[in-house]
């Protein structure tokens, strides 16, 4: 007998959920069909009526990362009409994204090549995903400029695919980093960020303040040669 729409779309959720964990902290490699069977409680069988192929879960998973970096980096930054507010939110957001319990085991996985398997799927899903944060971090990057509240030397292009970079290397660790932790890195690094480009008196300490950076040493007083 043919389960109901509902329960087929609970059993599909679950062992997604599933997947998504194990891909995360093992990589494709490291995650076999029959392991994500046994998480979700289904036979292997089951699987198939729910996924065409371990490339086809595996890209599912894919989409469901990058929806998760959608919605909390770039969405609630989209919301922002004023280009320093954008950029506040994306490091607020990048900060939230411990308190998601889908990454509480780690993403790094996602950043594993396979070995052989074609996931060409996956890998256009995260392809277009980065095109389009970087896309989106360079406008913001040139309108702050343009308004005059950041200084930012170069092409605001290599500016944001570096930004990019720099945000993957924060998300990779989070399995193993604790959430206090992962949040003041995300913290420092904007109040580093503002103390390097801001023209506009007071963003660093404004990041430093509102997103838990720890205070800045005091400079040390220069000795009296005379």
């Amino acid at each position: 007998m043919a389960q109901p729409a509902a329960e087929r779309s609970s059993t599909r959720e679950r062992v997604r959920a599933t997947a998504f964990r194990l891909f995360g902290r093992f990589g494709y490699d490291g995650v076999s069909m029959l392991a994500v069977a046994r998480g979700a409680g289904v036979t292997k069988a089951a699987l198939y009526w729910h996924y065409e192929n371990k490339a086809d879960l595996y890209a599912a998973c894919m989409r469901q990362l990058v929806g998760l970096f959608e919605e909390r980096v770039f969405e609630a930054a989209a919301a922002e009409p004023d280009p320093v507010e954008r950029i506040f939110a994306l490091f607020a957001g990048l900060q939230q994204l411990v308190d998601d319990e889908r990454v509480v085991d780690g993403v790094a996985g996602y950043w594993l090549r396979p070995a052989s398997a074609d996931v060409s799927a996956a890998r256009a899903v995260q392809a277009e995903f980065e095109a389009g944060a970087s896309a989106a971090i360079e406008a913001v990057l040139e309108e702050a400029r343009a308004a005059d509240a950041l200084q930012i030397e170069g092409s605001a292009e290599d500016f944001a695919r570096a930004f990019i970079a720099i945000m993957e290397a924060i998300v990779l660790p989070m399995g193993n980093r604790g959430a206090p932790e992962h949040r003041r890195v995300v913290a420092v690094l904007a109040r580093t960020f503002f103390q390097a480009h801001a023209r506009t008196p007071g963003l660093a300490e404004r990041a430093a303040r509102g997103l838990g950076a720890p205070a800045a040493a005091p400079a040390e007083p220069s000795e009296d040669r005379s």
